[in-house]
């Protein structure tokens, strides 16, 4: 193990912690610190250069804490430079370092059950760390094989290819969502799309009676024999995949009376993007979405399959599509997967599996998730620059006018219009890029948005019975606010301030007409709906006139606090609004 490499990893994400601290006002850090310069006295005791802005935290027990800071990051006042502070107890000054160490401080004086969540995320931080490290030391051993993965002719390699260069990436937000809590070494490189493994699925009969499927399952599925079972049990069985990570795990998290394990694995998958997500090696157009007993963005996210989301998921998709349909402002910019087929046992969360077509007539397209859009080719590119240059004749704003225009006209108008708001992540928001046709979107796993009946009813009338077909009672919301927060976290922040920063960093475009060229674009966008007829007011109140805008709050609600200390009623979407409005005209630029 190199030790330089360990402590840089360490150190990487420290500075994340720190930062994402920061970020989402831990313990008041913004609102109680007093910012100014190092005091002359403990300037002796830094060793480097003082910055010229610190921040000093005197307000959680542990005397002074006195941390370099900068300003300039578009979703927070202050942003750490690193993981080190200078601590000053008494006539004491220290130098302290570490992820480890600013979390104990920050866990002063809390109850015990805030003391035990901190604990555990001092545990996801090492275990980030350790996944850092496999996944530097996998692209090292696998990216020189996708330098010229856009040049792919096979359309499903070339897809998997894309992610999984998205894979090597870090999410822009979470400081330790390199960690896949529950993988050891082993299980990350046979398991991950960062190794490139192919295996076989688990197969688990289930009795009839107990399994829950809305339709027939796809051609490729394995017959009773091929996976070492009696082809008579067909008569009251049926064949449920299981991913092999959670097959060990099956009778410690229940199995239903009946159910009989498969001795023989079947059918070839390699790792998607998202991991728990495989593509079918004979049928690269199928990907089945599988339970994975690990936690990913927080210790208590489990990567299970809720039954609900099966239904739920399929309505919006035959629903987008319906709208698609007749709406050509949206027709000509999205497509979506197929998520008809999916199944349950028992209504149980590890025994679950949908299945997503892709359509067809994509040959020639290129599918890149936006979390790709920044991971690294081998030759040091990025890929967005890559795909610019196949696609967009090497003028990255010419791409980035695309880009925004695509994005923000989707995404507006389905919120401002039929009152729907996507959680359309960067893993989710896939870019078709076509020689010779328009960017355009292709939508999936869209389960766990947010939708307004009242203007969803207005909008489109004869769908608004099937509203009641809706199973999460979370996806209805009464108001605005849910929408635009919506909007704000995922499309704005995610999908176009996270690659708009990325491509600033590297040098392709500047920052400041990105930023000037994504307010031009919204105002376009939101006076083109006007235009229409269709009511923008609270897009423009939201967007342009409020002095802050929402930020997600992950590490408050998912890691470090209980939903009853935090106030969070999903801890996916817990909001603190804390982000200086960039997209205001007067508005300095982030990182000017």
């Amino acid at each position: 193990m190199n030790l330089d490499m360990t402590n840089h990893d360490r150190a990487a994400i420290g500075q994340r912690i720190l930062d994402c601290c920061l970020r989402e006002n831990i313990r008041d850090l913004l609102g109680r610190a007093r910012p100014g310069a190092l005091p002359a006295e403990l300037a002796v005791h830094w060793p480097q250069p003082a910055q010229p802005d610190w921040l000093c935290i005197d307000h959680l027990g542990c005397g002074e804490l006195w941390l370099p800071v900068r300003r300039g990051a578009p979703l927070q006042d202050w942003s750490a430079v690193g993981d080190r502070w200078l601590r000053r107890e008494g006539d004491s000054v220290r130098l302290e370092q570490g992820y480890r160490r600013w979390l104990e401080h920050l866990a002063s004086g809390l109850d015990a059950e805030s003391l035990a969540l901190f604990a555990d995320y001092i545990e996801e931080a090492d275990c980030a760390v350790e996944h850092r490290r496999l996944c530097r030391e996998a692209y090292s051993a696998h990216a020189s094989e996708l330098g010229e993965i856009l040049a792919e002719a096979d359309w499903g390699r070339r897809l998997l290819g894309i992610d999984r260069l998205a894979s090597y990436l870090d999410h822009p937000f979470y400081p330790t969502a390199r960690a896949k809590s529950g993988f050891g070494a082993s299980a990350l490189q046979g398991y991950a799309p960062e190794f490139a493994p192919r295996f076989r699925l688990n197969w688990l009969a289930v009795p009839r009676t107990l399994l829950e499927r809305p339709s027939a399952p796809p051609a490729l599925w394995p017959g009773f024999a091929e996976v070492g079972l009696d082809p008579a049990l067909e008569e009251s069985h049926a064949l449920l995949p299981v991913h092999p990570l959670t097959w060990p795990e099956l009778d410690a998290h229940g199995l239903p009376e009946g159910c009989l394990r498969a001795p023989h694995g079947a059918l070839e998958v390699e790792p998607t993007l998202s991991v728990r997500t495989v593509l079918c090696v004979a049928e690269p157009r199928c990907h089945i979405k599988l339970p994975l007993l690990v936690r990913t963005l927080g210790a208590r996210n489990l990567r299970l399959i809720k039954p609900s989301t099966l239904y739920d998921g399929h309505w919006f998709q035959t629903v987008l599509e319906t709208l698609a349909a007749r709406d050509a402002r949206l027709g000509a910019r999205y497509l979506h997967v197929d998520e008809q087929h999916g199944g349950h046992a028992a209504g149980e969360r590890h025994l679950a599996y949908i299945v997503r077509r892709y359509p067809t007539g994509l040959e020639r397209a290129s599918l890149v998730p936006v979390a790709a859009l920044a991971s690294r080719l081998p030759d040091g590119r990025l890929l967005v620059e890559a795909l610019v240059e196949r696609f967009h004749g090497g003028d990255p704003m010419a791409w980035w006018r695309d880009y925004l225009d695509l994005l923000l006209g989707v995404h507006l108008r389905l919120w401002l219009r039929y009152g729907i708001a996507l959680e359309a992540n960067q893993q989710n928001a896939v870019l078709l890029f076509e020689a010779g046709r328009p960017l355009r979107l292709l939508m999936k796993d869209n389960d766990a948005a947010r939708l307004w009946p009242a203007r969803f009813a207005a909008a489109c009338a004869d769908l608004a019975p099937r509203l009641a077909e809706l199973r999460d009672e979370r996806i209805r919301v009464d108001g605005v606010q849910p929408l635009a927060e919506m909007f704000c976290t995922i499309t704005l922040q995610l999908n176009i301030v996270a690659p708009l920063e990325a491509v600033a960093e590297a040098g392709l475009a500047g920052r400041e007409a990105l930023y000037a060229c994504l307010r031009q674009r919204l105002r376009a966008c939101l006076d083109a709906l006007e235009d229409e007829g269709i009511a923008v007011e609270e897009a423009r109140r939201f967007l342009l006139d409020a002095p802050k805008l929402p930020v997600k709050y992950l590490l408050s609600a998912g890691s470090l606090f209980s939903k009853e200390r935090s106030g969070a009623a999903d801890i996916n979407k817990f909001y603190g609004y804390s982000a200086a409005n960039f997209l205001q005209d007067a508005a300095p630029c982030p990182g000017a």
